[in-house]
């Protein structure tokens, strides 16, 4: 099989890295080619796992607040920060 690269600026930066790696220019593309396509990869995999981390929030939006023991739903106005000045002095330690 063979490619024939017919750009000038191309087979510079071959051959500049090339002589950096100290490859064969075959070796440096190949390389090259290898690294650039599992980048490409790995970013595709992380744009396709962001969007349906997004698709699954979007649903998750919708539902009302629930809780897995109960089935009732949270009040709305509850923190979690509410029971602190029963449960806690001013230091974060147990009364």
């Amino acid at each position: 099989m063979s490619l024939n690269i017919k750009n000038e600026e191309t087979c510079r930066l071959a051959s500049e890295l090339a002589q950096l790696t100290g490859e064969t220019m075959t070796g440096a593309i190949t390389v090259a080619l290898r690294e650039r396509l599992e980048r490409e990869k790995r970013e595709r995999d992380a744009e396709a796992l962001i969007q349906e981390m997004k698709d699954i929030a979007g649903r998750l939006a919708v539902l009302p607040p629930y809780t897995p023991r109960y089935g009732a739903p949270l009040p709305t106005d509850f923190s979690s920060t509410d029971h602190g000045d029963l449960l806690y002095d001013e230091w974060g330690l147990p009364k």
